[in-house]
């Protein structure tokens, strides 16, 4: 029941795999000239919303006589293929040869192939007739040989695509057609999770859970599936999930939910992935959990679903997620794995199943697969079997884990490892890390994590999924066991110390040798602050890793850090207004000093030519930052919450690595010019800075800056040419987001509304030969101005929304005149309006480009007709 082996051998349940050799889910093959604007366009997004992984190539791709080995690749990589046949597909070659190409691979690999004909009847593609028949005539002039020869297999082609079962649009709402496309395409891809490649003794555990479950009753069937950890609760869940996929339409499996759901913000986040999965639309947000209840239980209506929350590890969450079978329509099925039995006691329509270890001879056979690579032991290791098995008692993971970790040794490791064991207890703890700390912190130590931590992961010594790294506790007390075999007594001596008692003695005696490489002394609840004597770590001066939890230590002025090894530096709540006189920065990667009582760094110009990452968040005493010029690598300069920071540092030249700058929450008044230096700036926030007038023009150069968030500045009246993003809370479940480039518009916020809107810009000094129409999308929120004007010459959009706020009744109608003068404009969208008084200036409108017009909740008449004539 192990979730996962190393063997490259035959798999006795191959079944239960979920392994995948395509690339993409859908290819998207179809005539730019027809459809990329509109009804292609639109599919992509809905696949794309629905978590539909799909290659759409670029417009901007160059078209040569062939298609390029990329584009091939991608045919090539997808699962399934879908071919909008329009008007003028065939007057393309590339089309043609794409069409080809995908014909290919359903014949060669399988590949899945949807037709569909928009605009164009099956006939006409499978014949070549009318507008097919056509671009064939077209073709066929003045053809050679070579090119009569490609006309044939383009028609052969055609012939057989045409002949599929496909969508034809007919005469059908687009929505309507592009959402039953959707649904079929999701049918059609397996979401699959991935259970292992040796599967040993999960039949009798999967058998007895499914006779819980009533998967052909129109009743909802909840089983909690509980037991020690590592005894192969998620395996069983994951090969029953796996079983029923296809009876469910809606289904979703969350993964760790115990790690992932620590606060309400993580519980927020599984609660939008589950509705992401059974809604089928990965946009989903939501404001609070308790939003989220009510979102889940209004989506009875769906049917039945297949869910299952993978380790949850208390009543509140399972109450925030899947609390009742009320919440589900009839026939869903939801499943449950846990090391707490008293989760289940959160609604008696729980039933429950203690997952069972495995068997003696099954235990052999899994412990086999991972010690010997094959289903039984050699002859001379079978008492050392026998002892590993007695040790394991039945549990998947130990049994995995120990198997990995004897591969290819000899008796007398055997023996040694086995001595060690007696030693050790077996809980049911698993550890769990985030992937990217662990990967910058060993970097830190000039280790090379991503190729050593991928071989520890093939050995099955760690898994890695998810974005976190999963140790068993059994292996974490073997390395804890090797840390203190040398000097069992003497915790000073240690290379790694972890416990807090172990800690505190170390500290408080100065016992500490440079044998210390790495402390971390997380927060303890019970636990008393340490009180530091100034020479505490005077001998340590290897020590590479420090983490210190809030409130942990007590420091006196005199406190002295002297090692020249420090890599990383982790303690939050740090009590003194700079770091020691003698600390050393040089080798320093990762500074983290959140809620400090730091005024700056450290004195005079230090050199950090190694740190990465300066995380000052909630220092609320800091008042100079200006040590970072000696920090040319720096990637991350974290500083929301520091209240006192009233001015931006000078970015010197070589500090274009900076990526990430967060000011939010400061007192600084105005950006230096100097931000130019940041070239490979991506994320700035300025949010809450309550004092912040402008922004410089050199903002401008950033090439790779995002849009820059702005949230409640009430001072910042002249902005240059800069992407902003600002958000309002106008809108009751979904924050309005407004994106837009501006030039000295006078755009304040103030308490998260727009206080003035006057003039917009989107075209930022621009030559005249250089501007074109603003793509896509552009949405306005107009409230209370003054004054609104749109300057013509440089705002082109060809797709406008403009919303009134619902719960803002000033408005009365009152849109700019110049939004009924875009000669550009195709599509345009007005909503919560009332016309009743004012109207709608059609005798006044110019829109010689206008193709759509969406009136929403705009108080109209039932049946009441708008004419535009141009």
């Amino acid at each position: 029941m192990a979730s996962r082996t190393c063997s490259s051998g035959r798999s006795s349940s191959s079944s239960y795999n979920s392994n995948s050799k395509w690339r993409y889910d859908v290819f998207l093959s179809f005539r730019g000239e027809d459809t990329r604007k509109n009804f292609t366009d639109h599919l992509y997004s809905a696949l794309d919303r629905g978590n539909i992984n799909t290659f759409r190539d670029d417009e901007k791709l160059p078209r040569g006589e062939e298609i390029s080995p990329q584009l091939l690749k991608s045919i090539e990589g997808s699962r399934i293929a879908i071919i909008v046949f329009s008007k003028t597909f065939a007057d393309s070659k590339w089309c043609l040869d794409e069409l080809v190409k995908i014909m290919e691979c359903e014949k060669e690999k399988g590949q899945k192939v949807f037709p569909i004909f928009y605009g164009v009847e099956p006939s006409e593609v499978r014949n070549q007739t009318g507008s097919y028949g056509e671009a064939f005539k077209n073709h066929q002039t003045n053809a050679d040989e070579e090119k009569k020869k490609k006309i044939e297999e383009w028609k052969a082609a055609l012939r057989k695509a045409g002949k599929l079962s496909g969508f034809p649009l007919q005469n059908r709402y687009e929505s309507k057609f592009i959402e039953e496309i959707v649904g079929e395409i999701r049918r059609s891809i397996p979401k699959l999770v991935h259970v292992g490649d040796k599967i040993v003794g999960v039949d009798e555990n999967v058998k007895q859970v499914k006779l819980l479950l009533d998967a052909k009753s129109n009743e909802v069937s909840m089983v909690g599936i509980y037991g020690l950890g590592g005894i192969g609760k998620t395996t069983i869940a994951k090969v029953i999930y796996n079983d029923l996929l296809n009876q469910f339409k809606h289904h979703s499996f969350l993964e760790n939910v115990r790690e992932r759901s620590k606060d309400d913000r993580g519980l927020l986040h599984l609660q939008e992935k589950l509705l992401c999965d059974i809604l089928m639309d990965k946009t989903m947000k939501l404001s609070n959990v308790d939003e989220g209840v009510e979102m889940i239980k209004s989506r009875r209506y769906l049917g039945k679903v297949l869910i299952v929350l993978d380790d949850v590890d208390c009543q509140k969450k399972l109450r925030f997620l899947a609390d009742s079978p009320d919440w589900f329509g009839g026939g869903s099925i939801i499943i449950l794995t846990t090391r707490n039995k008293c989760c289940l006691n959160v609604n008696k329509e729980y039933s429950s199943y203690e997952a069972k270890g495995l068997a003696k001879n099954k235990a052999l056979e899994l412990f086999s697969w991972n010690a010997f690579k094959q289903h039984h032991p050699t002859d001379n290791y079978v008492d050392l079997c026998n002892c590993v098995l007695h040790y394991a008692k039945g549990l998947p993971l130990a049994l995995v884990v120990l198997g990995s970790s004897l591969f290819q040794r000899d008796e007398e490791y055997w023996e040694s490892t086995l001595d060690r064991l007696k030693t050790i207890p077996l809980d049911d703890i698993q550890k769990d890390w985030e992937e990217k700390t662990v990967t910058k912190i060993l970097e830190g130590c000039r280790f090379h994590p991503k190729t050593e931590l991928k071989e520890l992961d093939d050995k099955c010594l760690i898994s890695i999924s998810n974005g976190f790294i999963r140790m068993h506790d059994s292996l974490q007390e073997m390395g804890w066991a090797i840390v203190r075999e040398k000097y069992p007594e003497n915790p000073g001596k240690w290379s790694r110390l972890w416990e807090y008692e172990d800690i505190e003695s170390v500290l408080t005696t100065n016992m500490g040798t440079e044998n210390i490489e790495g402390m971390f002394l997380n927060m303890s609840i019970t636990a008393e602050p340490i009180k530091l004597h100034v020479e505490a770590f005077k001998n340590m001066n290897r020590l590479r890793l420090l983490k210190v939890g809030p409130y942990m230590v007590r420091l006196s002025q005199d406190f002295e850090l002297p090692s020249r090894e420090l890599t990383y530096l982790e303690w939050s709540g740090y009590s003194l207004e700079s770091m020691p006189s003698n600390f050393h920065a040089y080798n320093l990667v990762e500074l983290y000093l959140r809620f400090s009582r730091i005024r700056r760094l450290w004195e005079g110009n230090m050199d950090a030519r190694m740190l990465k990452i300066l995380d000052l968040s909630h220092s609320e005493q800091l008042v100079d930052i200006s040590s970072i010029s000696s920090a040319p690598k720096l990637e991350f300069l974290l500083l929301e919450g520091c209240k006192r920071l009233k001015s931006f540092p000078e970015f010197k030249e070589n500090m274009g690595r900076l990526r990430v700058l967060d000011f939010s929450g400061t007192s600084i008044e105005e950006v230096p010019s100097s931000i130019r230096h940041l070239h490979g700036l991506e994320d700035l926030n300025l949010s809450y800075c309550q004092n912040l007038m402008s922004l410089p023009d050199s903002i401008c150069c950033l090439s790779s800056l995002k849009p820059v968030l702005v949230k409640n500045c009430p001072k910042l009246r002249t902005v240059v040419n800069v992407e902003l993003e600002l958000r309002s809370s106008f809108l009751a479940r979904q924050p309005l987001n407004l994106t837009c480039r501006i030039l000295k518009s006078g755009v304040i916020c103030r308490n998260s509304c727009f206080y003035s809107f006057k003039t917009l810009n989107p075209r930022c000094d621009q030559r005249k030969e250089d501007m074109h129409p603003l793509p896509l999308f552009v949405q306005l929120c107009i409230t209370n101005s003054a004054s609104r004007e749109i300057q013509n010459n440089s705002f082109k959009p060809y797709s406008l929304k403009i919303s009134c706020p619902s719960n803002y009744h000033g408005m009365e109608g009152r849109i700019p005149s110049d939004i009924f003068h875009q000669s550009s404009l195709e599509n345009l969208s007005l909503c919560n309006f009332n016309f009743k008084g004012a109207g709608i200036p059609l005798d006044n409108w110019y829109l010689p480009s206008l193709r759509s017009l969406s009136l929403h909740y705009c108080n109209l008449m039932e049946g009441e007709v708008l004419n535009h004539y141009h």
